[in-house]
C-alpha cells in the first residue's frame, strides 16, 4: 500500500466521466476568454455518447417489456417461457454491459 503526500492529492481532480477529454481553458483575447465554442478533443464523441443513450433506452424499454410479460406468464400459471425471458433478459444486460465499456476501451487504447 502507497501513502499518497499531500501534493500528489492537490493536483488531483475527480472527473464525472473519466472518458471525457481533457478540458482546455478557451483562448484568452484582451478583455477576457474569447467567445465560441472550443471544440478540441476526440472527433465524434458526441456522436458515440448519442449513440450509446440510444441503444440503452432501447435496450430499457425491452426489458421493461421482458419484466412485464414474464410477469404475466407468472401469475398466468404459464411457466414454460419463463426461462426462454429470463434469457433474452439476460442478453440484453450483456448488450448493454457492451455498448457501456466498448468504446471506453476503444478511447483508452488509442
Amino acid at each position: 500500500m502507497s501513502v499518497e503526500s499531500s501534493q500528489d492529492r492537490k493536483h488531483y481532480t475527480r472527473k464525472a466521466n473519466p472518458d471525457d477529454p481533457p478540458v482546455q481553458c478557451p483562448p484568452r483575447g484582451p478583455h477576457g476568454p474569447m467567445p465560441g465554442p472550443n471544440f478540441l478533443g476526440l472527433e465524434g464523441r458526441i456522436a458515440i455518447v448519442q449513440g450509446q443513450v440510444f441503444l440503452l433506452a432501447a435496450i430499457l424499454i425491452v426489458q421493461l417489456w421482458l419484466i412485464t410479460d414474464a410477469l404475466y406468464e407468472l401469475l398466468s400459471g404459464r411457466v414454460g417461457t419463463l426461462i426462454w425471458l429470463a434469457l433474452a433478459s439476460g442478453i440484453g444486460f450483456a448488450l448493454a454491459l457492451l455498448i457501456v465499456l466498448w468504446p471506453r476501451r476503444r478511447i483508452e487504447g488509442s
